[in-house]
């Protein structure tokens, strides 16, 4: 992927959930690489007290939303802004969200990737939909100027079959969550969406193989044109 970039980054519920750090431990011994904790109606207290169930090894795949108060305490891999946070410095990841297309196009600030939706209708939030055409962000990955641009993740509405799709669009990967948090067992769930994750990856090196003379990324770069 992108710089690196992990194709699947799993959001947090926006709830609290019973036994939640014991899932997303469970899930990054699954192969999860980056899980956003967000949870915007609660304080960084409670926020706190997940970070504090989870070992080391974990918290540094995870990135912060909101409380970046939190950032001094634990060695998180970085911090999201949203879509009217002003941005701060920090270690690790720099990231935000973005809603309308020209604020993407136009974004002049070093993120290392953006968040962009909903590109589906919501599994999470009822009525919550895309108002960006798929032929708008056909148009975007398109232009040269996009190659320069912070890896970019779909969001909203992700869905297994979906994947490839965007990916192929130029998207750099999808953050998920409704699909996820959604089901019974969200760590079965997840363990699905990797599974695709890995049969698309070994695809990809089967057809880079026949690219004379290209790296993997460059390869899949080439398919984004």
């Amino acid at each position: 992927m992108k710089g690196g970039s992990p194709m699947l980054i799993l959001i947090s519920s926006p709830r609290m959930r019973r036994r939640e750090a014991h899932h997303v431990e469970e899930m990054f011994e699954s192969g999860l690489a980056r899980f956003h904790l967000r949870k915007p109606d609660h304080s960084a207290k409670e926020v706190a007290r997940i970070l504090d169930k989870l070992p080391e090894k974990c918290i540094r795949k995870v990135v912060l939303h909101r409380h970046a108060e939190l950032l001094a305490d634990y060695p998180l891999a970085g911090y999201h802004h949203s879509s009217i946070e002003k941005r701060i410095s920090v270690e690790g990841s720099s990231s935000r969200s973005f809603h309308r297309l020209p604020k993407l196009a136009e974004n002049k600030e070093k993120l290392d990737y953006a968040f962009f939706g909903p590109v589906f209708e919501s599994i999470s939030k009822e009525g919550h939909g895309p108002k960006v055409p798929m032929s708008a962000l056909e148009d975007y990955f398109a232009q040269p100027k996009a190659k320069g641009c912070p890896a970019v993740y779909a969001l909203g509405g992700i869905r297994r079959k979906k994947i490839r799709g965007l990916l192929e669009m130029g998207f750099t990967g999808v953050a998920i969550l409704g699909a996820v948090w959604g089901k019974k067992d969200p760590v079965s769930a997840l363990e699905g969406f990797l599974k695709v994750e890995d049969m698309i990856l070994a695809e990809l090196k089967r057809k880079s193989k026949g690219a004379k003379g290209n790296s993997f990324p460059a390869f899949l770069n080439s398919l984004r044109r």
